[in-house]
This record gives structure tokens, sequence and C-alpha cells, in this order.
């Protein structure tokens, strides 16, 4: 048994996993809701995961991933007395956002039952109430 496998009992590896695998969506999700510099960016991202703080280094390649493929534009403001890189969605960022949400709207039904097979209860019991939807601004 290798280490990695070894690891597969331990939460700790699925929630990095899965910190990993959703970084573009929660970058797209918080950028879709205004521009953002880096810092603010892995502030937004952090309260999707568990209050955990992406790296600068699993946060900044990953901005320039996708400016460098017209997801996102970074153009530097003035922030406070820094400049910073503020990034901003494109159309082609918004339509990756989209599809994005449709593959996990797919998917987290199924998610949400494998979890109850596994005996985890109260994980996916969420109330929903009257939230503005960021990409269409409308209630929903």
């Amino acid at each position: 048994m290798t280490d990695a496998t070894a690891r597969m009992t331990e939460t700790a590896y699925w929630q990095t996993l899965n910190r990993k695998s959703l970084l573009r969506f929660f970058l797209f999700s918080a950028l879709a809701e205004k521009p953002m510099h880096g810092y603010e960016l892995a502030d937004a991202v952090s309260t999707c995961s568990d209050g955990v703080r992406p790296t600068d280094a699993m946060i900044y390649p990953t901005l320039k991933e996708l400016e460098a493929n017209g997801y996102i534009v970074c153009r530097p403001e003035a922030v406070g007395e820094r400049r910073r890189n503020v990034c901003t969605l494109t159309e082609q960022g918004l339509q990756a956002y989209r599809a994005a949400a449709e593959a996990w709207s797919w998917a987290l039904p199924k998610i949400e039952t494998a979890i109850h097979s596994a005996g985890v209860t109260g994980c996916c019991d969420v109330v929903q109430s009257s939230v503005t939807d960021p990409i269409t601004e409308v209630t929903i």
C-alpha cells in the first residue's frame, strides 16, 4: 500500500483533494460576483473550503492559466496604497462558470446520496432561502 492510498482513510486527504479540484469553480464563482485581486480571491475561496485559505502557489498559477486561456482579464489597479492585479471574468469565463455549474448540478445529488449511504448525516441538509444568483442577477 502506498502512502497516498494509506491516507485515503483520512478525512484531511479528501478535503485537500476537494479543494484542489474545486479551485477553478470557486474562483469563477467569486469573480461572477465582482472583480477581485488574488488576495481577495483566496479569502473568497476559503469561505467555500472549510475556511482553509488556498496557498499563493495554488491561486496565482491558476489565475495565470485562466488569463492565458481568456477566461479572466487581470489589470493593475491601485487598491489603497498598493497596486494589485484585479481580475475580471470574461464572457468566455462566464460560459465556463455556467458549464461547471451545470456539471456540478448533475453530480451533487449523486454525491449527497453517496454521503448518506456512507452513514454521514447532517452535512447536506441545507435550508434553501431566497438568494441572488450572480449569473442572472435574479432572485431564485
